[in-house]
């Protein structure tokens, strides 16, 4: 029985760990914000603080009347203006990366654009149903040579 448990523990220390080692690195740091800056970690947004570290995927968030700087690793910086929302790429935009920067309705925080589906479940069924369609309405007849 200890035995069983011993292997168990290990194969749990093991699972954590290598999860552990596979965590994104953070490639720059919020290290100037005024106004409401929020940053999104993966859970939630929270407050900016200045000298945060940030990692490729985080979201920064600025909202009206407001302002932050983003510093990356390399020293390249980037500016982000009111009513943004950006993504923190994989590498400096001095190194090339392209910046996903999306706006935001002054005062609201929400993304322009954003509706009651977000994760594109609809585009890929009408997609898919259109696909069905063109199956079983295809003319076999109608052949086009090239």
């Amino acid at each position: 029985m200890k035995t069983f448990a011993t292997i168990g523990l290990l194969g749990l220390g093991l699972a954590f760990g290598a999860q552990a080692a596979e965590a994104p690195k953070t490639n720059s740091a919020v290290t100037a914000a005024e106004g409401k800056v929020l940053v999104n970690t993966g859970k939630a947004f929270s407050p900016a603080a200045i000298d945060m570290r940030l990692k490729a995927g985080d979201r920064v968030m600025v909202q009206n009347d407001s302002e932050a700087t983003i510093t990356f690793d390399d020293g390249c910086k980037l500016h982000i203006e009111e009513n943004k929302l950006v993504t923190v790429p994989d590498k400096s935009n001095c190194a090339g990366a392209a910046l996903v920067e999306q706006g935001i309705n002054p005062g609201s925080g929400a993304a322009i654009g954003a509706g009651a589906v977000s994760n594109g479940a609809l585009p890929i069924a009408a997609v898919g149903a259109f696909d069905l369609y063109m199956f079983f309405h295809e003319d076999e007849n109608n052949t086009v040579s090239p």
